[in-house]
């Protein structure tokens, strides 16, 4: 998580620091969420539960969502975390850096399930 983080923030900070902040919060946020949802098992494989069996991860990821929306959308919050919003083509790169826990967790959960962890 950290190596993600720090990878993209080393992208932005230098021309835009309120860029690589907003981007290492985000991603920091987004690899949480990933990691949480993922971690509902330690050797099911994540798609093999049912997404909604655990209301209030659900309502959870609801509520952080639309925090970190309000961090990146809202002047006074912007203000406050020096913040700033992003592209659509950023929260791409974010969510495909982050989506790696996932790969990474469950390649942990083949090998926990092998018995060989």
């Amino acid at each position: 998580m950290a190596i993600g983080t720090l990878y993209l923030f080393s992208r932005y900070f230098e021309t835009d620091l309120a860029k690589g902040w907003t981007i290492a919060l985000t991603t920091m946020a987004v690899f949480q969420w990933f990691n949480a949802w993922n971690c509902r098992s330690e050797s099911k494989f994540i798609f093999q539960m049912n997404p909604f069996s655990n209301k209030f991860l659900v309502g959870a990821t609801a509520i952080v969502i639309f925090m970190q929306l309000a961090a990146l959308h809202t002047p006074f919050l912007q203000k406050i975390l020096h913040t700033t919003q992003l592209s659509l083509s950023e929260w791409l790169i974010i969510i495909s850096i982050t989506g790696s826990i996932v790969l990474v967790e469950e390649i942990r959960k083949f090998f926990y399930r092998r018995k060989l962890i």
